[in-house]
């Protein structure tokens, strides 16, 4: 493989969002680079292990297609999908063949290290690879870095956190464990239920994937003992059916910047320490846990949020909450605000009335002082609440494919990613927008 000098677009980050806006640009007709640090495509969906992907679907209508249904579709061929959950390595697999097809050029083990900009332009960027500096020009760019790394280097307007007290949420290390007897386990939540959340669905049919959440007085037990870090709140774990396997989204870990390399590291290792002191308390401890065993924890701790874009427009919690709608809507969701909170700072789910969703403006894409830049996934432009709602996949997903389909439209033009209708712009993702 070779990496030309320059292309129509360069999309920075190759996770859920950057996938998705790659393909939509290489099947729109542009040259597309995507530049990826790990030697692998998926971000948080494969070097973060996060599975299921969350509710995307209103009174039956499924509200995020065109590409995120593509690698649904692909991971199903693959048998690697089951319901809404998926195994990481599927999801890598099906999101090369997909970039392929599309006839991107990926660009892995690359960092990003420089970004040339002139005024309100970025021409071009420098990307360490193999100990050496190349240096890639491009007409239109797409962070999707899930850090805002292309904006932060560019020196172009970012946010970070709560907007008084600066907090970042949580991070937390997935990880899976196999050999589970679930029908014990769901036996258990039956005859116990003030051990659990109220929400969770105690029907339990375990032919579809299920999820388990609570385990209070085993947890409060293990932590006034000193087995168990006092930042585990409760378990969490989804099932694949038949499989006998859990996915688990039970890790916390706090005061940790996920956008600096020290705070990673030290979110590693508390992350992996956790994951430790779970599993022993499960199988020590957990009815339906005594022959269960690890499997795997990710590569990567996962991170929710870090910086994200100051754009033309910012989406906000009432906007979630509302569920507002926007004549320049690029794409729709209905997962409410979730903020999983840091030391002193309540944790917040707040769902959207049944059969409601949001829109999300294309404005929240168009990065200020910058002419030729587009953000979608965790950098999209929105306030913390806003945000919150926003970072899931399908909805990174649906942000991205937008992204796509407005790079390719400005580059073909050669005019500045502002001066293309939105209406073009929509008729290109009209399955993302409008109702079947």
């Amino acid at each position: 493989m070779e990496i030309r000098s320059s292309y129509d677009v360069i999309v920075v980050g190759a996770g859920i969002a950057g996938i998705s806006a790659a393909v939509k640009a290489g099947r729109s007709g542009a040259s597309v680079l995507l530049v990826e640090q790990y030697g692998f495509v998926g971000g948080m969906s494969t070097a973060g292990m996060v599975s299921p992907f969350m509710k995307h679907t209103v009174n039956g209508e499924v509200l995020v297609r065109g590409v995120f249904e593509d690698i649904e579709r692909e991971m199903r061929a693959q048998n690697g999908m089951i319901d809404n959950g998926f195994y990481a390595h599927a999801f890598r697999s099906a999101s090369f063949k997909l970039l392929s097809e599309a006839g991107c050029t990926m660009l892995l083990h690359a960092v990003i290290a420089g970004v040339q900009r002139n005024a309100d332009r970025i021409e071009s960027i420098s990307i360490l690879v193999a100990g050496r500096m190349v240096t890639v020009a491009g007409t239109v760019f797409i962070d999707t870095s899930g850090d805002a790394q292309l904006l932060f280097l560019a020196g172009l307007p970012w946010a970070k956190g709560d907007e008084t007290s600066g907090k970042l949420q949580a991070l937390t290390l997935f990880f899976r464990m196999g050999n589970i007897d679930l029908k014990k386990v769901t036996d258990y939540a039956v005859a116990n239920r003030q051990e659990f959340f109220d929400w969770m669905d105690r029907s339990f049919d375990l032919t579809r994937i299920i999820s388990v959440a609570g385990y209070f007085s085993t947890v409060k037990k293990a932590i006034a003992e000193g087995r168990l870090s006092a930042d585990v709140q409760y378990i969490f774990f989804t099932t694949l059916p038949g499989s006998g396997e859990g996915s688990f989204n039970t890790s916390n870990i706090l005061a940790l910047d996920g956008s600096s390399s020290v705070d990673l590291t030290n979110a590693e290792l508390a992350g992996r320490t956790q994951v430790h002191q779970v599993v022993t308390l499960l199988k020590n401890e957990v009815p339906g846990f005594e022959n269960s065993y690890l499997i795997e924890t990710a590569p990567q701790v996962g991170v929710r949020e870090t910086r994200r874009a100051v754009g033309d427009y910012a989406v906000t919690g009432d906007d979630i909450k509302r569920g507002r709608k926007f004549d320049d809507s690029i794409a729709r969701g209905c997962y409410g605000i979730d903020i999983h909170g840091q030391k002193d700072e309540e944790s917040r789910m707040e769902h959207l009335p049944e059969g409601d969703y949001y829109e999300i403006p294309l404005r929240a894409l168009l990065v200020k002082e910058a002419v030729n830049v587009l953000v979608a996934g965790r950098c999209i432009s929105s306030t913390r609440e806003g945000h919150s709602a926003l970072r899931i996949q399908p909805t990174s997903s649906a942000t991205g494919e937008a992204c796509g389909a407005l790079a390719a439209l400005a580059a073909r033009s050669n005019v500045p990613v502002r001066a293309v209708d939105v209406r073009t712009v929509q008729q290109q993702i009209l399955h993302n927008i409008t109702q079947r």
